[in-house]
């Protein structure tokens, strides 16, 4: 029979709880601006729900339709949201989308990308444009091993 071990403490400025995207890029963030963290997630290393998300993200990119702009995937979403959203959380959102993406991209997530080297958008979701920027039918999978790798930096 074995005995029970002792609990380890650990210190860390902040307690990063959930391994998803929103976690890891949350812990990016921090590491980027020398707050140490700690990411605890109840599922195993780089397995979260995020990788479920195969359809793709949205980012007024306009690399298909050059009119789109963040305004009107901020209307978009509040219209499928029935307005039940925070406008302010939705204005935010659709303003660093494009930003976030861009990112991503440099990080190395491998989205789909158009004959011009553009990244690829497609309609999505109730979106007035194509602006869904995809990895195949992997954009979750993918999200998650660019953040794991960034996070790993």
């Amino acid at each position: 029979m074995s005995t029970p071990s002792s609990p380890e403490t650990v210190s860390t400025s902040v307690l990063v709880i959930g391994a998803g995207g929103a976690g890891l890029r949350t812990s990016i963030e921090l590491a980027q601006n020398d707050v140490d963290c700690l990411v605890l997630g109840k599922r195993a290393h780089g397995d979260a729900h995020t990788i479920w998300a195969a359809g793709g993200i949205n980012a007024s990119l306009g690399s298909l339709d050059p009119e789109d702009r963040w305004e009107i995937h901020a209307a978009d979403t509040l219209d499928e949201g029935h307005f039940v959203n925070d406008p302010t959380a939705v204005e935010m959102l659709c303003r660093r989308a494009p930003d976030r993406i861009r990112e991503l991209a440099e990080w190395g997530m491998d989205f789909d990308r158009t004959d011009e080297g553009k990244i690829n958008q497609r309609y999505f979701g109730a979106q007035s444009f194509r602006r869904t920027c995809f990895v195949g039918d992997r954009t979750g999978q993918a999200l998650m091993d660019t953040l794991v790798q960034k996070a790993m930096d």
